[in-house]
């Protein structure tokens, strides 16, 4: 009996690890096709454009129809290294708008996603799970103000509209694919973006110490010449002799920063120079690390997270920073004291971190805190809103802003470098609909992690409930789908997986302070 019993323990053993083997070998053969998606377009792009967007549309569709696991890791691998393989590519690109469009393959695949996977469940409408229903009219509520406001933006801004509409949209995009996704069968994405976030770490560290061979490796140089316009290096340089006194000689030199771009810590003289990441992108590489460090930690992934947190911290980027610490308070407060108390002391502490910073803003002249104010200005006096592509950071106006005119006035002459002010300078009164799908979505998620009990769900709802208030003062925080964007994916991901479960009861009560 024991030789028999030794014998059906190595069994189980062995089975267990070959389905890890299975499993994991899984989850590479995902990202490798998601890299495929990603890099196919961009290398058709430079046969001809069509090519590109055609081969982006058919993979994005054949795998959503098949493969919607693989689908949504290729959405955020895109949104993470697709600008590694432009950049690769870059001198195959003959102008600005080639370089725009091979840019927004990402959006592409992500619209075609979407469209299939929506296509779906609605062809299969009367089989849906009721479950998920509020949260279908949530989402068509805010298309629907969208919509409209697009129309209006569109007929006085064109292409801008477009371009805010995308970036206003995509989170709730990326919420419905993955809420449709989760539903219909069940997904497993933790080792998937495990390997994404080893990835972004080797990325990081490799920027960091040997910049000058990541530069070379991505072909960084002649991106960012490109990708910057020809005049923007030398405006970039007097920018910063202006401002600091510094005269810089290269490329390296105008992306070295005060630490945490701070006026308050200006007087330390602490120069840090910015990690761009794979995305190519500062502040978009730092929310990336934010969700991911969010998501290690919160899987007992400590190793990984600890190594994703020490790249966020080198980023010298405040805004992500302290989105995951108000995280991780909430957490710590959700593990002693229960969901509801953790988010009726999160909410106050969002309300003083958004009255102190913009206060502290103004006093110091902040960049971010006038343009917030710059929006409200516009909301005051037109509170209906005017339409989606008016005013924010892609204005034409933006490079006309007298900095230091705007400084003394305690705001600039319309909504910049502020998601929340653009939002309601451009949607008016509905930008507070908007943001209250935010906040509905984050208090429906934390529902079911007080069912629960995990850690990950109770993160995940602070972190969009945090968003709300970080959307004061970047608008990156909105309108970079790996800020919010990505976090509204996790949200849509234990949406779907709680339908499945049986755990949306639409009838259950609130959480208690208990």
């Amino acid at each position: 009996m024991a030789i028999a019993a030794a014998d059906n323990r190595d069994f189980q053993e062995q089975a267990r690890a070959r389905a890890a083997a299975e499993s994991f070998a899984n989850a590479v053969l995902t990202v490798a096709v998601a890299a495929g998606m990603t890099a196919v377009p961009v290398l058709a792009h430079l046969v001809h454009p069509a090519l590109g967007i055609a081969s982006a549309a058919l993979l994005a569709g054949l795998c959503a129809w098949r493969m919607p696991q693989t689908a949504i890791v290729a959405i955020f691998f895109a949104l993470l290294f697709q600008n590694t393989f432009v950049s690769l590519a870059i001198n195959g690109v003959t102008s600005d708008d080639e370089l725009d469009i091979i840019r927004g393959y990402n959006f592409v695949t992500l619209a075609v996603v979407w469209l299939v996977l929506t296509t779906g469940f609605l062809l299969d409408w009367g089989r849906r799970n009721r479950a998920a229903d509020p949260f279908v009219k949530v989402l068509v509520g805010v298309y629907a103000v969208l919509g409209v406001y697009f129309l209006i933006g569109f007929s006085f801004y064109g292409m801008a509209a477009i371009i805010y509409l995308r970036n206003i949209v995509t989170p709730f995009l990326l919420f419905q694919i993955c809420m449709i996704a989760f539903l219909r069968q069940p997904v497993r994405l933790g080792q998937a973006l495990t390997i994404l976030s080893v990835l972004l770490v080797i990325c990081g560290f490799v920027e960091f110490f040997w910049r000058e061979t990541w530069l070379d490796l991505t072909n960084g140089y002649a991106f960012w010449e490109r990708a910057a316009g020809p005049n923007y290096i030398t405006m970039a340089y007097d920018k910063k002799l202006a401002e600091t006194g510094i005269v810089a000689t290269g490329f390296l030199d105008n992306i070295r920063i005060t630490l945490f771009n701070s006026p308050l810590l200006a007087d330390y003289e602490i120069q840090v120079m910015r990690l761009f990441g794979p995305n190519m992108h500062a502040i978009s590489f730092a929310y990336a690390l934010c969700f991911m460090s969010v998501f290690a930690f919160y899987r007992s992934r400590f190793l990984l997270g600890f190594a994703l947190l020490t790249l966020l911290v080198l980023t010298s980027a405040k805004g992500p920073l302290i989105v995951f610490l108000l995280v991780a308070a909430a957490w710590v407060l959700f593990r002693l004291f229960g969901a509801g108390f953790a988010f009726a002391c999160l909410v106050p502490a969002l309300a003083v971190y958004a009255v102190a910073g913009i206060k502290l803003g103004l006093d110091i002249g902040d960049y971010h805190a006038i343009g917030f104010m710059g929006g409200l200005q516009e909301f005051l006096t037109n509170p209906i809103g005017r339409g989606i592509g008016a005013g924010g950071n892609l204005s034409s106006e933006f490079s006309k802003i007298n900095w230091e005119a705007a400084q003394a006035a305690g705001r600039t002459p319309f909504a910049v470098e502020s998601a929340v002010g653009v939002l309601i300078s451009q949607i008016g009164v509905f930008a507070f609909a908007v943001m209250g799908a935010y906040i509905w979505i984050a208090w429906r998620v934390l529902r079911i992690a007080r069912e629960t009990g995990n850690d990950l769900q109770a993160a995940a709802a602070f972190a969009l409930a945090t968003f709300v208030v970080a959307g004061l003062f970047q608008e990156e925080a909105y309108f970079a789908p790996l800020a919010l964007g990505v976090f509204m994916a996790l949200a849509g991901m234990i949406v779907g997986a709680a339908g499945r479960a049986g755990l949306l009861d639409s009838s259950a009560p609130p959480p208690t302070l208990s």
